[in-house]
């Protein structure tokens, strides 16, 4: 193993140590710093050890922001270099019920929320289908009507 390949790979680790990335995030990082025959193979060497894992990210980053719906969540994982068609299958097992679980919780804490405009537009702006953001609406006006 080269000596700039086991730098590329220790800075890799080092970045990945403060926060989860996307193989292409990663990848221009470490593009900054090292020739692209290191970087490459840094990059193997850690999906091999199971520290870079674009699904695994998604998943993590899907389940952390509970309070966007799947279309902005498909906007910011694609904005994180994150492939397509991971994207997609980690989208698809976000199903209808996680969104709606997601805007309700969103909606509850809305100030504006009795206002059925400006409630369904902010959880259309976070990313929420119109359908879910109308199911949203309907379901938290009917508990506080109580």
């Amino acid at each position: 193993m080269g000596m700039e390949k086991a730098e590329a790979l220790a800075y890799a680790l080092r970045l990945l140590s403060q926060r989860a990335m996307s193989r292409a995030c990663l990848r221009e990082k470490l593009l900054g710093r090292f020739p692209e025959g290191e970087v490459e193979g840094a990059l193997a060497r850690l999906e091999e050890l199971g520290y870079l894992d674009d699904r695994a990210f998604a998943e993590a980053f899907v389940a952390t922001r509970r309070k966007y719906g799947p279309h902005k969540l498909r906007f910011l994982l694609k904005a994180r270099g994150v492939p397509e068609e991971v994207v997609e299958e980690v989208l698809a097992a976000y199903g209808e019920e996680d969104s709606l679980e997601a805007a309700l919780n969103v909606l509850r804490r809305y100030p504006r929320r009795q206002d059925k405009a400006k409630a369904v537009r902010f959880l259309q702006g976070r990313g929420f289908p119109l359908s879910v953001a109308l199911e949203a609406y309907r379901l938290v006006k009917e508990e506080e009507s109580g």
